[in-house]
């Protein structure tokens, strides 16, 4: 079964941003983008999947939101669905920490 996570932030993780906190960790990696970018997916060295970032959007009732996730943070104003494939979750969880780390946010399972 695939991770579901939520990335809680008040700044969203564009294309840009998401390429520079990922290189570290995959620098020969790829990012393919579908849907003028509501649909981004990150790909290894060898072309396998290591997460799928979906668009953002603004959270309009905070604790509706809230209810939808494990832990949340007192306050945010994006969501941002992040999914990590089949498999080991290692290397997706990572390089989804390090967007979450490059806008100030905080990843939350789905709950």
């Amino acid at each position: 079964m695939p991770t579901e996570l939520v990335l809680l932030s008040d700044i969203e993780p564009t294309t840009t941003v998401i390429v520079a906190a990922a290189a570290p960790l995959h620098p020969a990696g790829r990012l393919l983008e579908y849907r003028q970018g509501q649909v981004r997916q990150l790909l290894d060295v060898d072309g396998h999947p290591l997460l799928q970032v979906l668009g953002t959007f603004p959270v309009h009732e905070p604790r509706a939101a809230a209810a939808g996730v494990v832990d949340p943070p007192s306050a945010f104003g994006l969501w941002t669905d992040v999914t990590i494939p089949y498999g080991d979750a290692t290397a997706g969880r990572a390089v989804a920490q390090a967007i979450a780390d490059a806008v100030g946010g905080r990843l939350a399972d789905r709950a």
